[in-house]
């Protein structure tokens, strides 16, 4: 049982830090931009504001104070959530269980945050612990009464952008029965109910027309929403009753025109029995219905389609520039990130830097040009300007995004002075300038360290296309020119049939779930006549009215590609000091494409790359990763789908992909696992160690020690594959109907003649 976040923004004066001076050293505020380095911080204001422990705990019964949660594998309660400003979170957590014997027991706590964990009304656990993703654990023992005990965990996290807000509860010993208090429940019924929701299964991800399939016990009646369905032969179609409702209540639904929404619901499942309080949450993705797999007509007309579909999304900076024309409910929510400092501020000011030039300002209404210019000359621009805030300014697509806004809005207001800084515009200008032709150098010479993220090259575009069009210094212009040309021709050799399916830097699971989530796909679509039309179209529209920028042509197609990058990360930038390095390989046909980031970090944490995978359609993607967690939240990093727990070592030969895995003993889930969706194969087969999977002419097969078994309850239903052996060595083979038996062994694995093992950590 959980209660609702209480979140409060958390003052200035709170934060113990200076907000004018140097942003570095040990009290620096740029500690609060960075989710690992900020820990300390989180620590020394839960200490100077902790959880009040004179306080008795809430009972813990069903109703309007608390409501019922079914955790994934993991066994987390997860609040997490993306605070665009620096946030308190408080949250409470309960749970009531029964033994019918009285002894000791240790419970074990696990939170990323301070506890207070209490039992039956005492408070036995007070810890302060603060870490980043992986949750600490704490151990009490505990003397249970005979008969039913009340558990109550409160947790305390502050958030900075990605805010990672989990607790579980372990009892050790013999089991528990749990016995939730839930007034007018039956208990046998609601047992029953548990048994029949525990298979039932979401074979299908997304949907374009709102229909989902079920799956489960034959003739199990089930209310969805507030539809009731009958599982005949074990499987029934719901429908989605607004498909114009992404979700409000889903994590990562909010998003601008710039950074695309999770477009997630959330279909509730329980049994058609008043008498049953339990239920299973699905989340279910909303497509956007507009996919091209191959060019249609003219570049003339790829544009007019883009710039049509920018005016029937949401009201923001986008469809104000494609319309010409620019409304006050079109800049709220602009306005107010920049207003507030919230991150990602940075991408709308560039997005309003660009309607200031495009449109005139007849087409404005009354005053709005001048609210416009207040909040960007009352902005911060970069790390070592005064204010306290988290906005992001250390990833490689913020930096150029904040150089680009600095240098453009001080040559739009050259004689101005800015007033968080006193500087002039020119002074502004002077400042972006310098820093942007640094980034724009380092990149021409060596590559992108987030590479090929089909999120953030779209963001990297925005701000270049902005410096071509607006930029005044000629070697610049051309250097930012050059550099736009080569991210849109990759954009072309790293995409099959619309779909940005090779290895990325950076990724999130919508993404690489389907491609038509993909920040990149409006772009593909704009510049070669394919890939999806979503909400994600600031950058695409930006290219789209550039009057200077001249869209490149596709490249020639190959079928075999390698595309490597290189570059040395600097910590007033990166807050890394390191080399960055990255192999990609693409190899496609007409059929299929497979892609790897070959030895990337091998061994090392990982965060949100996606180091390889298959390619048979815009849903059609097959990858595997070592899950840390039950999580697909974007503020989980790595998650369950998106990243790996510790990368991989991956090799690609051609059409064959060999990767291992390292499982620690003491790993939170112990397992790797296979995205390999069924529903959207024309058929699939498993023969010995293989699943096969056909698509149109395309075939994709994959193999594990032991072979893979087929999870067919749960969300990710017959789209999920769970090895039978270790899990630590895979083969991904595409276009081979017949693939040969690979050989394993502990380190390695062997397929054909080629090789791969790993020996040492």
């Amino acid at each position: 049982m959980v209660r609702p976040v209480i979140a409060a923004p958390v003052p200035d004066a709170d934060l113990g830090v200076a907000a004018t001076g140097s942003p570095w050293g040990d009290d620096g505020r740029w500690v609060l931009t960075n989710g690992p380095d900020v820990t300390p911080l989180k620590r020394r204001l839960y200490l100077n504001r902790p959880l009040p422990v004179d306080q008795p705990p809430p009972e813990v019964v069903e109703g309007p104070k608390f409501r019922r949660i079914h955790t994934g594998m993991d066994g987390l309660v997860d609040w997490s959530e993306f605070c665009f400003t620096p946030t308190y979170r408080t949250a409470v957590a309960g749970t009531a269980f029964e033994i019918d014997q009285a002894e000791w027991r240790t419970l074990k706590v696990a939170s990323t945050g301070p506890v207070l964990l209490h039992v039956n009304g005492e408070l036995l656990l007070h810890a302060d612990t603060v870490t980043y993703m992986e949750p600490a654990e704490h151990e009490v023992r505990v003397w249970l009464p005979s008969g039913i005990s009340q558990v109550v965990v409160t947790s305390w996290q502050v958030g900075f952008r990605e805010c990672r807000q989990v607790v579980r509860l372990r009892v050790g010993g013999l089991p528990v029965r749990v016995v939730i208090p839930s007034p007018g429940a039956d208990e046998r019924v609601a047992a029953e109910a548990e048994r029949i929701l525990s298979a039932v299964g979401t074979p299908t991800w997304g949907t374009v027309d709102g229909a989902v399939e079920l799956t489960g016990p034959a003739d199990a009646r089930l209310r969805v929403g507030r539809e009731v369905v009958t599982l005949t032969d074990g499987r029934a179609t719901a429908r989605l009753v607004d498909l114009g409702d992404l979700g409000e209540d889903a994590e990562g639904a909010v998003g601008s025109a710039s950074m695309l929404a999770s477009g997630e619901v959330v279909l509730r499942v329980s049994v058609d029995d008043d008498r049953s309080p339990v239920f299973r949450e699905f989340p279910i993705a909303v497509l956007p219905p507009r996919y091209r797999p191959e060019p249609v007509g003219s570049p003339e007309q790829w544009r007019a389609e883009l710039l049509a579909h920018v005016q029937t999304t949401t009201p923001s900076v986008a469809t104000a520039l494609a319309a010409g024309r620019v409304r006050a409910e079109a800049l709220e929510r602009s306005l107010w990130m920049i207003a507030s400092r919230a991150d990602c501020a940075d991408f709308e000011a560039v997005g309003l830097i660009t309607l200031l030039h495009r449109v005139g300002a007849e087409h404005w209404d009354p005053g709005l040009r001048d609210e416009v210019r207040a909040a960007l000359l009352g902005f911060k621009y970069w790390i070592d300007q005064p204010g306290l805030d988290a906005m992001c300014y250390f990833t490689e697509n913020h930096q150029l995004v904040w150089h680009t806004a600095e240098l453009l809005a001080g040559s739009l207001f050259p004689g101005e002075v800015f007033g968080n800084t006193g500087w002039t515009g020119s002074d502004h200008a002077a400042h972006g300038h310098e820093l942007a032709a640094e980034w724009i150098r380092r990149r021409l010479a060596g590559g992108f360290s987030e590479f090929n993220s089909n999120a953030y090259l779209a963001i990297d575009a925005l701000a270049l296309v902005s410096i071509v069009e607006f930029a005044g210094e000629p070697s610049l212009v051309a250097d930012a020119r050059v550099l736009l040309d080569r991210i849109l021709t990759g954009l072309h050799v790293t995409s099959w049939r619309g779909v940005n399916g090779a290895a990325h830097g950076r990724s999130y699971v919508n993404t690489v779930r389907s491609s038509r989530f993909e920040e990149t796909a409006p772009i593909l679509w704009l510049c070669y006549g394919m890939g999806a039309l979503n909400n994600a179209v600031l950058p695409a529209t930006a290219l789209a009215t550039a009057v200077k920028y001249q869209l490149p042509a596709a490249p020639e197609a190959r079928e075999l590609v390698r595309i490597s990058s290189a570059g040395e990360y600097r910590f007033e930038h990166d807050l890394l000091s390191r080399p960055y390095h990255s192999d990609i390989v693409v190899y496609k046909t007409s059929d299929v494409m497979l892609s790897t980031v070959e030895d990337y970090r091998a061994g090392l944490p990982g965060l949100q790359e996606h180091v390889w995978g298959a390619t048979l359609g815009s849903e059609t993607q097959v990858y595997v990763t070592h899950a840390p967690n039950s999580s697909t939240s974007s503020s989980a990093r790595p998650n369950a789908w998106a990243g790996n727990r510790i990368l991989p070592r991956a090799r690609q030969f051609r059409d064959v992909v060999l990767a291992l895995y390292r499982i620690p003993p003491d790993d939170p889930m112990g397992y790797t696992h296979a995205w390999f969706p069924l529903s959207t194969l024309d058929s699939w087969e498993q023969r010995g160690v293989w699943t096969i999977g056909r698509r149109g002419a395309g075939i994709v097969a994959l193999a594990c020690e032991g072979g893979a078994r087929i999870v067919t309850t749960g969300p990710d239903a017959y789209q999920e594959l769970r090895p039978n052996g270790p899990g630590t060595a895979w083969v991904c083979v595409v276009g081979d109907p017949a693939p040969a038996e690979p050989v394993f062994w502990s380190d390695g694995v062997t397929y054909k003649g080629l090789s791969l093992d790993w020996e040492g950590p």
